[in-house]
């Protein structure tokens, strides 16, 4: 096996090693939770589908009105006031600060070998 090859099949075994952790079981529970609940999966599409837009927007060169930013301000808090939206934004958050961390240790061990 090449170099490649077994940095790959690290890589898998890694990915496997985050799938059984506490912090993946919790993010897959609540994103699947949220998904069961129609309510909050309609408020979770319709930010997506506004922040798609403003960056469209933003893309095209065009500039976000006040009443934009404000209407997109204003669906961020009625996501945040749903219960399982909450949670879910919460436990994703968490998964995302354990993955970076895993990168900023990634990154450590090449700086490492550098020094």
């Amino acid at each position: 096996m090449d170099q490649i090859e077994e940095l790959m099949q690290k890589s898998i075994e890694l990915g496997k090693a985050i799938a059984q952790t506490d912090v993946y079981k919790e993010f897959k529970k609540a994103e699947y939770t949220l998904f069961q609940d129609e309510e909050a999966r309609k408020l979770i599409e319709d930010l997506q589908k506004m922040k798609q837009e403003h960056r469209g927007k933003l893309l095209a060169g065009m500039q976000l009105t006040k009443e934009d930013e404000e209407k997109l301000k204003e669906l961020e808090q009625v996501c945040l006031r749903n219960r399982q939206v909450l949670s879910s934004n919460s436990t994703n958050t968490k998964f995302q600060d354990f993955m970076e961390k895993i990168t900023e240790n990634i990154k450590s061990g090449i700086k490492s070998v550098y020094k």
